[in-house]
């Protein structure tokens, strides 16, 4: 590997493996902040902490008992605790769970439509489609004493509700799980889980440059539960901070640069919030907004494409893209830390990668599924794009209309 994969790949380790699991409200997650800090500190960068309360979740257990048999079970991430038995109703769509009487005292199970994805938090600020919100809101008003959802992909049981201001106990079961429960009339569930309060914090570090104007990259160093968040997103957050070594380096350069850790991306978002009520108004000053999350599978393809720019920012980005033929132009996504700055008019630039979609979120989401060459291909596309923002104004990269 050359000299600057060894780096990628060494900011990627300590994060994967030496630190590991990161949610918020974790040692992991403090520990992540820490190692970010001290980079940014050590090459000069003016570092400062965004601290933010998020709720520390330890679960002791959970399962289902019917007919005297426990059944495994995923307890939703945040479950608040709960031992309650009661009728079974199941609902597969919006319609039909609309159409139900109160459910007070009942257990809901939700498969099918009503299952087949994870659902986003109800305060979610990043991204939050309106079926997910009108499920939610439906559960709420029909108030069933507990929830079980169904995993509708075969031989996984990942929890499909994680939202700490969700007040009804949930968890996940698997497809065979789901089936069998399906024809039983009554069951007991048993969530033993504790929150307490607890906080994260985003990092924040910011290099001068001769102009007001900046130019932003960001990245999400949370992860959600019982992953090492290799691609999901200690990818991303290698190239950040790999490129923050390297713009330290260089003392011509005509913008700011300013690099944001966001924390609480896999949960509300929360994090992204924090950072723009203290500076939303600073935005104007942003040339663009370049957001890294998910980089570098051996066996994907790394995307790219751009929100909110003018038509000279696309072609400029295009051409540049054009020298790395295994990059991908795609379609606007919304799933990340860009939205912050794209629905707030600043020209983002995210980073992805399509790739082994079955990682996401899992304990499979390790090391060997990165690549140096994969990682190094994006820094070097991006540091181009940074090197042709020099020269550019805030007016040209947003549109005459700005």
């Amino acid at each position: 590997m050359s000299i600057l994969q060894d780096r990628l790949m060494e900011h990627l380790s300590m994060l994967s493996h030496e630190i590991g699991c990161r949610p918020v409200g974790t040692a992991g997650n403090s520990a992540a902040a820490d190692y970010i800090k001290k980079i940014l500190s050590d090459i000069g960068a003016e570092v400062e902490d965004q601290e933010f309360e998020v709720p520390v979740w330890e679960l002791a257990e959970a399962f289902l008992e019917i007919n005297n048999e426990r059944l495994d079970v995923t307890a939703n991430t945040f479950s608040i605790p709960c031992e309650t038995a009661g009728e079974l109703v199941s609902f597969c769509t919006l319609d039909e769970l609309e159409s139900a009487s109160d459910l007070q005292g009942k257990i809901a199970l939700l498969y099918g439509e009503l299952s087949k994805e994870n659902y986003v938090p109800k305060g979610f600020t990043i991204y939050n489609p309106e079926h997910h919100k009108k499920a939610i809101g439906l559960l709420e008003s029909k108030n069933p004493s507990a929830i079980i959802t169904v995993q509708m992909q075969n031989g996984k049981r990942l929890p499909l509700i994680s939202d700490w201001d969700f007040s009804i106990p949930s968890v996940t079961v698997s497809p065979e799980t789901g089936l069998f429960i399906k024809e039983c009339q009554t069951a007991k569930l048993v969530i033993k889980s504790k929150k307490s309060p607890g906080a994260t914090r985003n990092i924040i570090g910011r290099i001068p440059g001769k102009v007001k104007e900046k130019i932003i990259l960001a990245a999400h160093y949370d992860t959600v539960f019982n992953t090492n968040g290799a691609f999901d997103n200690a990818s991303g957050v290698s190239i950040m901070l790999t490129l923050a070594e390297e713009i330290a380096k260089r003392k011509n350069w005509k913008t700011g640069f300013e690099f944001i850790a966001f924390s609480s991306e896999e949960y509300l978002g929360a994090g992204d919030e924090i950072y723009l009520k203290e500076y939303k108004e600073d935005l104007h000053n942003a040339l663009a907004a370049l957001n890294f999350d998910g980089i570098g599978q051996s066996l994907g393809t790394n995307n790219i494409t751009l929100m909110s720019g003018s038509d000279e920012l696309e072609t400029r980005v295009k051409t540049i893209k054009n020298d790395f033929p295994a990059v991908h132009w795609t379609n606007p996504w919304y799933e990340s830390n860009h939205y912050t700055f794209f629905s707030n008019g600043v020209p983002s630039i995210p980073f992805s990668c399509s790739g082994v979609s079955d990682l996401l979120h899992t304990t499979d989401d390790t090391l060997r599924w990165i690549s140096p060459d994969k990682l190094s291909e994006v820094f070097s596309l991006a540091w181009n794009v940074l090197i042709d923002l020099q020269d550019k104004s805030a007016v040209w990269t947003r549109g005459s209309s700005s």
